[in-house]
């Protein structure tokens, strides 16, 4: 009897443990080439970067038996890719440590991405899963179909599109391209001199510095634009509303009286030195002050 004791209570002991985390099927540091480029080829998982100051990479990669996980040199740098030794191809979770000087470039069909730290170019693409950015210089380009967009601290020229979930663009400056058709497009803390953004049916904020000879287009077909830049700011609106109403706190120079029916309307601000156009055909417009910010990204 209290064997049977001791044994129940032994199993029970057994249940109640916390399952250990399954170790990595792969685990490898290779050498990272000067000059050249880190690709990732992913079907389907979730691929984590960071970086470090060592001239190697570690991948740290979680997959099935079946999957076999190939790091190799390349002429342009190393790339990482997986395939199945027989069935579909199967997911895999990556976590791999670069160099931060080291371009990165991930792709695949269904992969949640994140990269943080890089001081290069970054490019990221997925058909359906979320793409998280921190840092980045020169181009940084992200896409997803089905995902949200994060980019911070990125500087350079930054593309970024998605086309069901948002995007979101803070501490970055740069030429800016943000396009989104059924998500919201919000840039916090921007200190950019180009900034190109597009929804259809989202809507757009901008807050951030009006550099003298910046260029800014906002345009929304059914969402609303929101503009929060500093009082002291010098710029020439061109604002153009169809079916919507536009209201602003600072004091703009001109006819806005005239603004209605889908007319073009020019209004100043200061010298009017910076050119801003937005558009919005069944939204609202508002242009309001804000404290002056500049970004934080790596100088």
């Amino acid at each position: 009897m209290v064997l049977a004791g001791l044994a129940l209570a032994v199993t029970l002991a057994q249940a109640a443990a916390p399952r250990q985390t399954q170790p990595p099927q792969t685990d490898e540091t290779v050498p990272a080439p000067r000059g050249g480029r880190l690709t990732i080829n992913n079907f389907a998982g979730e691929v984590i970067i960071h970086t470090w100051d060592k001239d190697t990479i570690h991948v740290v990669a979680r997959h099935q038996s079946r999957t076999h996980v190939d790091i190799r040199p390349t002429a342009a740098g190393v790339t990482v890719s997986a395939a199945d030794t027989h069935g579909p191809q199967g997911s895999v979770d990556y976590d791999i440590t670069a160099p931060g000087w080291m371009p990165i470039k991930v792709d695949g069909q269904f992969n949640f991405i994140t990269i943080d730290g890089a001081q290069a170019e970054v490019s990221a693409e997925s058909v359906r899963g979320d793409i998280v950015i921190k840092g980045g210089t020169g181009f940084v380009t992200a896409k997803s179909i089905q995902g949200e967009i994060v980019v911070e601290g990125a500087r350079g020229k930054v593309s970024v599109s998605s086309v069901n979930e948002g995007i979101k663009i803070s501490d970055t400056s740069g030429e800016i391209t943000a396009d989104s058709v059924n998500g919201a497009i919000t840039m916090t803390r921007m200190d950019s001199k180009s900034v190109e953004a597009s929804s259809v049916n989202g809507d757009i904020t901008y807050e951030g510095t009006l550099p003298d000879g910046g260029h800014y287009t906002l345009t929304t077909h059914n969402g609303d634009l929101r503009l929060g830049i500093p009082e002291n700011a010098s710029a020439t609106f061109t604002v153009r509303t169809y079916n919507g109403d536009f209201s602003t706190d600072l004091p703009l120079q001109g006819a806005r009286e005239e603004m209605h029916r889908g007319k073009r309307v020019t209004l100043t601000l200061g010298k009017g030195s910076a050119d801003v156009n937005l558009e919005s055909f069944g939204g609202e417009i508002r242009v309001r002050k804000a404290t002056a910010t500049r970004s934080r990204g790596r100088e």
